[in-house]
């Protein structure tokens, strides 16, 4: 995701330009996919998260990443999956993953006609 795709595009959230730099082919598509509403989820939780996150929307696709130290929903099978800890840890990763989708408002079919 760190490959640039397109022309650089600039919006009129300034606040949004700020932290995120966007590039496309259609500044028009741009426009409409990076609604006042949803720079403003994404400046909100990048805020909130302390996180640099890169975005890329690919056709009806969108594309997010995150980074964590750590292996997120990967399992060390070298231990027991049995504990407490763990269980808490996998469920807020879970939490986390739903939060980002109902945060960012990606559960609203928008871009396709499905």
């Amino acid at each position: 995701m760190g490959k640039k795709y397109g022309k650089p595009i600039m919006l009129e959230n300034i606040e949004f330009a700020k932290h995120f730099s966007v590039f496309g082919t259609d500044p028009v598509e741009a426009r409409y996919i990076l609604s006042t509403n949803t720079m403003q989820r994404l400046l909100d939780f990048s805020l909130r998260t302390g996180k640099n996150i890169s975005i890329s929307f690919v056709k009806s696709w969108i594309f997010i990443a995150i980074p964590y130290k750590k292996e997120v929903f990967e399992p060390n099978y070298r231990k027991s999956v049995v504990n407490e800890e763990k269980t808490r840890e996998y469920f807020n990763d879970l939490k986390m993953a739903i939060g980002i989708v109902e945060d960012l408002n990606l559960n609203t079919r928008i871009w396709s006609k499905q």
